[in-house]
């Protein structure tokens, strides 16, 4: 098939690439840059550089393409170093982007998977379903949570897959502020050591490979790896490796508490979900 992939040069979309070529298929990776990370002389690839907010281009790249079906994977996420990362941003790219995408697809009737994040679903305590109730905290969240209605909305053929937390063996920030309160000497540890729902990368791309094939049936489902991430395990590791010199240990009770005054004080904030999220990780099915 010819599959569309936007965010094609990204950390997660480099290895989606990588691994619809080496099933078969035929991409067309759209970017704000190439990927450096491909054979520039694979015909397998056709990379397109612009911006997803100008309708008109996308809708270009679906004129003058035979698109099976689409991948959208591009969006802003929790970027390290960025400044002024207002919610406008996330809005204009989570949001706005991705209805020029949803409406190129419904234009030209291309099936296509959101690639959606658990941080939709927000601050929900117990056993998390697909039809749960999205409360969403973080910008990031809100944002991904107003996308996949705008996708229901616009689109007759999709399927959203909410990632959990995705690491690859070179880049782990999305799960080392679980375990780390500065990197690389300085762990932590609450009680007697949570377990998370994480995704390895080769995991999220199976999962994207696999869709390509199956029949899209407008159904929600929440990716991750089939074991917990188990922090007093990854501790004894980060050790072993050199990192992880100091770990400090905080019963759970005094982070319950804490979580609760600073509750009290910030109502339901960023601040308040990080600590939410470290003593009430998510269970999904």
């Amino acid at each position: 098939m010819n599959i569309l992939v936007t965010g094609s040069a990204g950390m997660i979309g480099s290895y989606v690439v990588k691994g619809l070529i080496e099933k078969g298929h035929t991409v067309i990776g759209i970017d704000r840059r190439e990927n450096d990370n491909v054979n520039p002389n694979d015909n397998s690839l056709t990379q397109v550089v612009l911006d997803l907010a100008s309708k008109e281009d996308v809708n270009k790249v679906f004129e003058e393409n035979k698109i099976d079906r689409c991948i959208h994977l591009a969006a802003l996420a929790h970027t390290a170093g960025m400044k002024n990362l207002t919610w406008e941003v996330y809005y204009k790219i989570n949001v706005e982007c991705a209805e020029n995408v949803f409406g190129a697809c419904a234009k030209h009737n291309v099936p296509v998977l959101f690639i959606s994040t658990v941080d939709a679903i927000g601050m929900v305590r117990g056993l998390v379903t697909p039809d749960t109730e999205l409360n969403p905290i973080s910008n990031y969240g809100k944002s991904k949570a107003l996308a996949e209605g705008r996708l229901k909305d616009i689109c007759k053929v999709w399927n959203i897959y909410r990632f959990s937390p995705v690491y690859t063996p070179e880049v782990k920030r999305d799960i080392e502020k679980r375990y780390y309160l500065k990197y690389p000497n300085w762990a932590y540890r609450i009680g007697n050591g949570e377990k998370f729902e994480v995704l390895n990368v080769t995991g999220a791309v199976a999962a994207m490979v696999e869709w390509v094939d199956k029949d899209v049936d407008n159904t929600i489902h929440v990716i991750k790896d089939q074991e917990l991430l188990d922090i007093n395990n990854l501790i004894k590791a980060e050790k072993a490796e050199g990192r992880a010199t100091h770990v400090l240990w905080f019963p759970r009770w005094m982070v319950q508490c804490g979580y609760y005054v600073i509750r009290l004080v910030f109502g339901k904030s960023n601040k308040t979900y990080l600590v939410f999220k470290a003593l009430w990780p998510f269970r999904t099915i």
